[in-house]
């Protein structure tokens, strides 16, 4: 073998290499995208979780205000007026009750009358 020999032969070999890198280098980007849009997914996911906390926060802070509001607010009292107010829808029931029987009644009088005069 003469060193030319030898020279391109070393070529061919460092060819082959130089393919096998490029196959790998490939690869490897094809890695760093994936990777790359693994990685906007994640800092998505992330501010959409931190954007839920601020919500949940949020609320937090609205239930203490409405717990605060409740525990002021007179149960007892609202009870009583609770009470109070279904015992006179009760009794504004039982007199619509004996009004429309009144009613009734006088109209089957009046037609009685009316039978009467006229017959």
């Amino acid at each position: 073998m003469t060193s030319e020999n030898a020279i391109l032969t070393e070529i061919k070999h460092m060819r082959t290499d130089f393919s096998k890198f490029d196959q790998r280098l490939s690869s490897i980007e094809e890695a760093v995208k994936v990777m790359a849009v693994q990685s906007n997914q994640i800092q998505t996911l992330d501010r959409d979780v931190t954007a839920l906390w601020k919500i949940k926060d949020n609320c937090i802070d609205s239930m203490t205000k409405i717990k605060t509001f409740q525990a002021g607010c007179p149960r007892e009292q609202l009870e009583k007026m609770r009470e109070y107010q279904k015992e006179a829808l009760k009794q504004q029931w039982t007199a619509i009750k004996w009004l429309a029987g009144m009613m009734i009644a006088g109209f089957g009088v009046v037609c009685t009358m009316i039978r009467m005069i006229g017959g």
